[in-house]
């Protein structure tokens, strides 16, 4: 295990903002429901990002299937978010990540996830 990859299970396992770099950026694909697709800095990630992707999906869980050591010295990370809307319906997301560590802290997140398998997924969970 990569250095690179302890650090953002560290931070997936804790959602320890500090494990940021002050300007991280943050950058999320089209569909993730949040106002902005790119967020700059610890505090707007914190603050912003956070917090309304919370008010839609209050239960929200990151689960890694598999981290890649990419030849540029980023990891990719894929996998799905557990996630429960405000409605109390609950779904796979499935993602893909490209995290970037810079001096021990985690420097930038380029996030893909498909929400459109959240909107589809039945009331049990089950993917349609």
């Amino acid at each position: 295990m990569t250095e690179a990859e302890r650090l953002v299970r560290r931070w997936m396992e804790s959602g320890d903002h500090s494990l940021l770099a002050e300007d991280v950026r943050w950058r999320v694909s089209p569909g993730y429901p949040v106002p902005h697709r790119d967020w700059h800095g610890r505090a707007a990630v914190a603050n912003g990002f956070f917090p309304t992707l919370r008010r839609r999906f209050p239960h929200w869980r990151i689960a890694v299937e598999s981290f890649s050591p990419l030849a540029d010295g980023r990891l990719l990370a894929s996998g799905a978010y557990d996630a429960r809307d405000a409605g109390g319906r609950s779904g796979q997301v499935p993602f893909l990540h490209v995290w970037t560590v810079r001096d021990g802290t985690i420097a930038g997140v380029e996030a893909v996830a498909d929400f459109a398998a959240f909107a589809i997924a039945a009331p049990d969970g089950e993917q349609g």
